[in-house]
């Protein structure tokens, strides 16, 4: 498996995201694991974009909540805590 390229920016983040965005008709597990990458992105792109780096800690920590609420949505069961 290649190793994934840390975007140099904020910017490039969402752009590289966007593009990898799901269909509105795709599963939910599908968008679970996008919002879940996104946050992994957002938080290596947190290191690097130092000028960025509250506001792409906050993406991070948006896409794991849209995460857990679609998850959540799927099984009630599913605790909300980390």
């Amino acid at each position: 498996m290649a190793q994934q390229v840390v975007p140099s920016s904020l910017f490039e983040a969402r752009e590289v995201l966007w593009r990898q965005r799901p269909s509105r008709e795709a599963a939910p597990s599908e968008w679970v694991a996008f919002h879940r990458r996104s946050a992994e992105v957002y938080a290596a792109t947190a290191k690097v974009d130092v000028r960025h780096r509250h506001e792409a800690t906050q993406y991070a920590a948006v896409e794991i909540r849209r995460a857990r609420e679609i998850e959540h949505r799927l099984d009630p069961s599913v605790d909300d805590e980390p």
